[in-house]
């Protein structure tokens, strides 16, 4: 549990700093662009992190398990990594192309307001988001974990450095913001190889036996990620066809700002994959419920936190004009706090190499999520969204726990509610901080 303990804290305080840098530039972006300017950038990131996410394959997910399984040669890995991200990255500028070529697809746009010319810029990044991605997972995979989160932060610095550059000094509104964006992915995708190499030396080659296999682990996984991903991201979608861009601007705030709650699940989860995929389930079975009981409680009491909150920080971050941000902020809540715990259970189910579970319960959850959007946002606008993706969250995380209970024959209680004993672990978690404060 110590090194469990020891590389989540690292995680988790690279988290928190990520989290200071994407406040200031959320700060920065909803005080330059308003509400209606915040909706058109966030539709326009969100269309190209739409492919990514369809197009994907499960890449990511197979490297980070190959890598820390060890059955293949890192090389080959790299090599593969490429490979995928040049090859799908051009199929999916391609078909971008043919997509503009339609006329609904440009009606979508002119009703949004969206400049072609803008979201071209953001398309053209997407090679590069694949090869960062897919090579940093492999540091993930050797748990290097501080090279891992240095990728992670350098990329809010260097998109916080352009922010100021061009929406405060050069007063570029929506186009500065892309900007902004393209340049850190395309920044942080050569940073990222100049790391890798000195990993290892590797020339481009095709491993078919590993091509095959990622196809084959990351297909499990891709299926699950396209319909959990469309859980977080298709209300925006259908927002923007039935209401304005300025809704999606203040629903985009209600959602990062909860979702900044996920920094603790997603770093104990960014732990408990690769080590889950080198332990015995034996050894995995008391490990695990541990971690997920722990990260409910402190997300609770967080969550309980913000509610407080919410109110006076939306007002003086985001300014009075966000405000209507609140009440989706708030049903939205129980969601997220329910599945903080199916994140680590997921990163769980993942390293024992049953990632169809995830799969399962994002599809189910996905076919509750839709129609309740498409009922509910034209009656209570993004509200009804909020309350629609809150439903899906908490199915999708009871499928995860009655799974994870019946494969690791825990209880319940033992993977949800925290025990008196575990308040130990707070005791070396503060000690653990203590020392990583004075390196």
């Amino acid at each position: 549990m110590n090194s469990i303990s020891k590389n989540t804290i690292i995680t988790f305080l690279a988290q928190l700093l990520s989290l200071g840098l994407g406040i200031i530039i959320l700060i920065i972006l909803t005080r330059v662009l308003g509400p209606m300017g915040k909706g058109i950038y966030a539709l326009i990131i969100l269309i190209p992190t739409v492919a990514i996410k369809l197009a994907g394959l499960g890449i990511e997910e197979a490297n980070i398990y190959f890598t820390g399984s060890k059955k293949y040669l890192i090389k080959d890995i790299i090599s593969s990594s490429f490979i995928f991200a040049f090859s799908l990255g051009l199929i999916l500028i391609l078909l971008f192309w043919i997509l503009s070529q339609f006329n609904f697809f440009q009606n979508f746009l002119d009703s949004n307001q969206i400049n072609l010319s803008y979201l071209w810029i953001a398309v053209l990044t997407i090679p590069f988001t694949f090869l960062f991605t897919f090579l940093n997972s492999i540091f993930l995979g050797r748990e290097e974990i501080v090279k891992f989160n240095l990728v992670k932060i350098s990329f809010l610095v260097i998109q916080l450095i352009a922010v100021i550059l061009f929406l405060m000094i050069l007063k570029q509104s929506v186009f500065g913001a892309i900007l902004s964006y393209t340049l850190a992915t395309i920044i942080i995708a050569l940073f990222v190889i100049l790391l890798i190499r000195k990993i290892v030396n590797f020339h481009p080659s095709f491993n078919r036996a590993l091509f095959k296999n990622a196809l084959s682990y990351g297909g499990k996984i891709y299926l699950g990620n396209i319909a959990q991903f469309l859980n977080y991201r298709l209300d925006m979608l259908l927002i923007a066809i039935f209401l304005i861009p300025a809704s999606v601007g203040l629903y985009s705030i209600a959602v990062e700002i909860v979702e900044k709650l996920w920094l603790i699940p997603m770093a104990a989860a960014t732990v408990l994959f690769p080590r889950v995929s080198s332990l015995k389930d034996s050894q995995v079975n008391f490990l695990t419920p541990r971690v997920c009981r722990h990260t409910l409680f402190i997300i609770t009491v967080i969550s309980l936190g913000l509610v407080i909150l919410a109110y006076p920080l939306i007002k003086i971050f985001f300014g009075s004009a966000f405000l209507p941000s609140l009440t989706p902020l708030l049903i939205l809540l129980p969601g997220i706090v329910a599945f903080s715990g199916a994140r680590v259970l997921l990163a769980d189910l993942s390293g024992r190499g049953k990632p169809e579970i995830g799969m399962r319960a994002a599809f189910i959850s996905l076919a509750i999520n839709i129609p309740l959007n498409i009922l509910l946002i034209p009656r209570w606008g993004i509200s009804g969204a909020a309350f629609a993706s809150t439903i899906a969250y908490i199915l999708a995380t009871l499928i995860i726990i009655i799974a994870f209970a019946k494969i690791s024959k825990r209880s319940f209680s033992e993977i949800l509610l925290v025990k008196k004993r575990d308040f130990e672990d707070y005791q070396k978690i503060f000690s653990l901080v203590k020392k990583s404060g004075k390196l």
